[in-house]
């Protein structure tokens, strides 16, 4: 299995039209679980507290809803947005859960708002736990590469990815 990195599962953002040249996002929630349990999605890993998704259109009780009716597992990993998670060891434990998953060849997907910043910190923990990525500037080099440039959006998050290796030496 892989994991993979995406977007809010039925966001809604800029509705009323758009800001700074940026465009409405209006997904669909049924759809989009639609559309992951066609790409094999079988684990979500979710870095949004309940407000932040009911500020995005997707309020965790329909969400739950959504991921039980598509026999998908979650993963809660809340961080605000630009933050880190409280601990090191929730993220492995989230880490070793999702190992299992993608073991037995299911895809799991990892999100937060935009799918860069805080779902990508969570990926550079798998990398660098699972020895993908040796050290954190491969790991962040990796994640630019392959999600996006700005992946890895702040210095709390880049300092938490040297603490997390460090507790892994």
């Amino acid at each position: 299995g892989n994991l993979c990195l995406s977007s809010c599962p039925g966001k809604k953002v800029r509705l009323s039209g758009p800001v700074r040249g940026r465009a409405a996002i209006n997904r669909d929630l049924d759809q989009d679980f639609e559309r992951m349990k066609g790409y094999g999605i079988t684990m979500l890993v979710c870095c949004l507290d309940d407000t932040e998704l009911e500020f995005l259109g997707a309020p965790w009780p329909k969400y739950e809803k959504a991921a039980l009716a598509h026999d998908m597992k979650i993963i809660r990993l809340p961080m605000i947005e630009g933050g880190c998670p409280k601990t090191l060891s929730e993220v492995r434990k989230a880490v070793l859960q999702v190992n299992k998953e993608i073991y037995n060849g299911h895809n799991v997907l990892a999100h937060c708002r935009g799918g860069v910043g805080r779902a990508g910190l969570f990926a550079g923990c798998w990398l660098l736990e699972n020895l993908l990525c040796r050290s954190v500037e491969r790991t962040v080099y990796i994640l630019r590469e392959r999600r996006s440039s700005k992946a890895i959006e702040t210095y709390a998050q880049a300092e938490y990815l040297i603490r997390y290796a460090m507790a892994l030496n």
